[in-house]
């Protein structure tokens, strides 16, 4: 019964089989010749970008392509983090793409805006479309900017403050500025035990919401409390 059962399988398998390879044999075009190449996970790239870096390495025959050239050409494009070549076979390529997320906002002292991505890196000029949901970080050197946005988000990942809330972080001679919390609040830290100063300082504006004050500017430099100045008007 089982060899009846197993030859029920195998019978129609090798039919197909036949049948496709007949198909494809009988075809004018090349051997596994290459018809379709999609690419997917890119929103910052276009198709086009892609294909711009890919084509060098493109054969007629899918067995002739190398995979790994085409991922190192992608790769080396800045907006770009990760990549997978794979061959469908027997006429597909599928390129996955993973790209840099652009996470916040850096002015340099030159006054050009980049975008770093989520480890805090630059890497692209800003563009119309990236605005939204960033905060920018003010300071004159790269590896103050790196470190800062790291601590920051850690800020957000302790629940210390919303993401939402900061719309700038200064950062000047290890002196670091928070703006924003919704209602332009500046928030002063110095240059020591900032993740304490900002709590106290959040947990005062929360103190001045409730008491219906406008608050302009909270000072937290100081061992105990903090020093507040009023929005007049």
């Amino acid at each position: 019964m089982k060899k009846i059962l197993s030859m029920c399988f195998i019978i129609p398998v090798c039919i197909l089989s036949m049948f496709t390879l007949v198909y494809i044999l009988s075809k004018e075009e090349p051997f596994f010749f290459i018809k379709n190449i999609r690419i997917n996970g890119n929103e910052q790239l276009k198709d086009g970008d892609i294909m711009g870096r890919i084509t060098p390495y493109l054969k007629e025959s899918l067995f002739s392509v190398d995979a790994s050239k085409m991922r190192e050409a992608i790769i080396s494009h800045p907006f770009v983090r990760e990549v997978r070549v794979k061959r469908i076979y027997p006429f597909s390529i599928i390129i996955d793409v993973k790209e840099k997320k652009p996470s916040a906002l850096w002015v340099n002292t030159g006054g050009e805006i980049n975008v770093l991505d989520e480890n805090g890196e630059p890497y692209k000029q800003l563009a119309r479309s990236d605005i939204r949901g960033m905060f920018i970080i003010n300071a004159k050197e790269k590896t103050d900017v790196k470190s800062l946005y790291r601590e920051v988000n850690a800020w957000f990942t302790e629940g210390v403050i919303k993401k939402d809330a900061v719309s700038e972080v200064a950062y000047n001679d290890g002196n670091i500025t928070i703006f924003g919390m919704g209602d332009g609040v500046e928030i002063i830290l110095g240059k020591e035990d900032q993740k304490e100063r900002l709590k106290r300082a959040v947990a005062v504006l929360e103190d001045a919401k409730k008491r219906g004050l406008l608050i302009k500017c909270i000072d937290a430099r100081f061992e105990r409390g903090a020093i507040i100045q009023e929005r007049k008007g």
